[in-house]
Order: structure tokens, then C-alpha cells, then sequence
């Protein structure tokens, strides 16, 4: 089934695109803020990460603002009539077939929970930008996709001197660790972008265009840094302000808090 799941991926849905740390053939990376040809206009943090599991949005409560871009491409049931619906937040329009999305959302409803290989999807932050060439706004929402659940997920909480250690030491450390957060800290940050459409409303774009031609702006001599939670720290402390967010007693919050250094 995994691997029907993987046929199922690469027919119906651009993958996420996968930040990596390391420099790849001598590049340069760069951070998001240190981007001179993007405008970033807002950052949600979110203390208490959005939760998906096996792609359904856990929170009934609340929708962020890529919510129905997120399930046009991934979640069936979110919609009356998907296959009429969906193309709606999706770019460019009319991206699939009513044929195609009828057989996707038969064959989502075949799949269990057990036969996605990292079911659990965290996203811990949205990163609001501008292209200065067009004016366009867009959206990244950065996420970590594990295998298994990490419940009551507090981000707070995350060791993030951990994350400076080398991988061999802290695994040889672990054993002995009770650390909650330990799958973290080798995840990969999967990144999915969506654009403000002119009707306001955020839909799912083409991830490897908007991260080759808005987000590198055509440059093949650099690739984006920050693929980890401490990476995002980082860029919380240099920025004016921010939006936190976090859940207590079952309500989520947003404040505005401003880096204390």
C-alpha cells in the first residue's frame, strides 16, 4: 500500500519541497530574511503546532488562511463536491480533470492512516512575502512530517541546544534521554507555497516554480537556508515583531510579540 501511496503522490499533488541545510556543489544559502528581492510582510509562529494527520486537519476550530489551497490537493472530504470544488484553490486554474480528481478522492478514501509512511504533519510556521518585481503576494507554511505522533507538541518546550550537536553524540546521548522532541532534530523542514490569488484567497501553487523563480528570483547560485526549528528562531529574533500562537484549553491564540534578543 506504501507504495501505491507514492504512485498515488507523484499523479495528484506537487510534493513539498524539502529544505536542505548543507551546501549542495559549493552553493551559498541564504535565510529567508536575507532575501533582498522579497518583502517579508508577516510571520506566525505557531508555539503549538497546526496538526494533520494522514492529511486531515486535526483543529475543527480554526483554519488558516491555506486551508482549502491544503486540502484541494490533499483532502477530499473537506469539500461537498470535490471534484467540481477543488480546482478553485488550486494555480494555475483548472490544474486537473473532474476525471482525475473523482479518481484521486476513490482512491483516498482506500488508503488507512498505517499506509502513509509520515502520517503526522506539524506545521510550525507561516511565512507572508512579497515579490518586489510583481507586487504578488505569497505564502510558505514550514512543516515537519514524522512517523510518529508526538503528542501535545509544544515548541517552547524543544531543546534547541540540541540541535547543534553532532548527530553521532546526541544519538549515542539519546539512549539514555527521555526527549520527547529527539525526531526532531534530524527532520528534514518540508515547505509547501501558496499564492493570494486576486479573489483573497490563498491556493496552492506550484511549489517547484515559486521556489525556482520567485523565491531563488532565477538564481542558480544559492539555495534557501533554514531547515530547522532554531533556524526559524533565528529569524524571529532579527524581525521587527511576529504573531504567536498557541493553544491552551482547547482555544488557540494569536498574540504579537516583539524579540526580546
Amino acid at each position: 500500500m506504501k507504495f501505491k501511496y507514492s504512485i498515488l503522490l507523484k499523479l495528484f499533488f506537487f510534493l513539498p519541497l524539502v529544505l536542505c541545510a548543507q551546501n549542495q556543489n559549493n552553493k551559498k544559502t541564504k535565510t529567508y530574511e536575507k532575501l533582498e528581492h522579497l518583502t517579508i510582510d508577516k510571520i506566525i509562529y505557531y508555539q503549538t503546532p497546526y496538526y494533520i494527520y494522514a492529511h486531515k486537519p486535526v483543529e475543527t476550530d480554526y483554519k488558516p488562511s491555506w486551508y482549502w489551497g491544503y486540502c484541494a490537493k490533499n483532502y477530499p472530504p473537506a469539500f461537498k463536491d470535490y471534484a467540481k470544488e477543488a480546482n478553485s484553490f488550486i494555480l494555475p486554474p483548472k490544474s486537473f480533470s473532474e476525471k482525475q480528481l473523482k479518481d484521486y478522492e476513490a482512491k483516498f478514501k482506500s488508503i488507512k492512516p498505517q499506509d502513509y509512511p509520515s502520517p503526522n504533519v506539524y506545521c510550525y510556521s507561516e511565512i507572508y512575502f512579497t515579490y518586489k518585481k510583481t507586487k504578488k503576494q505569497y505564502l510558505m507554511v514550514l512543516s515537519y512530517e514524522l512517523e510518529k505522533e508526538i503528542p501535545n507538541m509544544q515548541l517552547n518546550k524543544v531543546d534547541t541546544l540540541k540541535f547543534k550537536i553532532p548527530k553521532d553524540q546526541r544519538m549515542k546521548s539519546a539512549k539514555n534521554s527521555n526527549d520527547a522532541y529527539a525526531s526532531l532534530y534530524d527532520a528534514p523542514t518540508h515547505i509547501n507555497y501558496y499564492v493570494l490569488d486576486s479573489d483573497g484567497i490563498y491556493k496552492e501553487g506550484d511549489n517547484g516554480e515559486i521556489y525556482l523563480n520567485i523565491i531563488k528570483d532565477g538564481n542558480s547560485n544559492f539555495e534557501l537556508a533554514g531547515n530547522r526549528f532554531d533556524h526559524l528562531l533565528r529569524t524571529l529574533k532579527k524581525s521587527s515583531s511576529y504573531i504567536r500562537s498557541y493553544i491552551t484549553d482547547g482555544t488557540r491564540y494569536f498574540e504579537t510579540d516583539k524579540p526580546k534578543g
